[in-house]
């Protein structure tokens, strides 16, 4: 009982330590431009926990260093969620504009591309050999081919993000691992993904 008992303690530690660098590591990013490179560091960090402990400020600080050039997807991510929520919050911005038929297809394509990151983090924390380019058209491809677990991973996002609403501190410290421990089974890896 107490081997249980210590195992789950330091679990429970090191996935904190894993979402406090990974809100580090966006805010070192400039918020805008940080989301890819530190998520791409959380999927490493979690996946290690597993297979044993290295230290996980070199998952992120390799990780960002690696991956800090891949600017646009985390730039479109946090430019067209911004739009949507607020679209949303603020009807005014759309009310009256001609604009307001603009909002459903605004989200759509918010949560498509929030998909696509996902895959995305998911396939550049897998194979990092492969240009960067491939990898997004893959993880887009893997995407749209296999509609129902991103839609799962979708609703998984979402439902997480409700968390933010309900108390901040559980979102910032609890959510981005819990995310990827929720969906790192849900994520199909193509066969061409890992061939050399």
């Amino acid at each position: 009982m107490k081997n249980k008992l210590i195992k789950f303690v330091d679990a429970f530690a090191y996935y904190i330590i894993s979402a406090f660098y990974f809100w580090v590591y966006i805010l070192r990013g400039g918020v805008i431009y940080g989301f890819f490179p530190a998520a791409v560091g959380l999927v490493k960090s979690v996946q290690n926990r597993t297979e044993g402990h290295l230290p996980i400020k070199r998952f992120f600080s390799d990780t960002y260093r690696q991956y800090k050039n891949q600017k646009w997807l985390s730039f479109f991510l946090f430019f067209l969620t911004s739009l949507s929520i607020a679209s949303m919050v603020n009807p005014v911005l759309v009310t009256g504009t001609g604009s307001g038929f603009l909002e459903i297809p605004l989200i759509l394509v918010t949560m498509i591309l929030w998909v696509h990151a996902i895959y995305s983090v998911y396939f550049f924390a897998e194979q990092n050999k492969k240009p960067a380019k491939w990898i997004y058209a893959l993880a887009f491809d893997t995407s749209i081919r296999h509609p129902f677990k991103s839609l799962v991973i979708l609703t998984t996002l979402l439902a997480l993000s409700l968390l933010a609403i309900i108390n901040l501190l559980v979102f910032i410290f609890f959510v981005p691992p819990l995310f990827i421990l929720l969906t790192k089974r849900l994520i199909y890896f193509p066969d061409i993904l890992t061939r050399t």
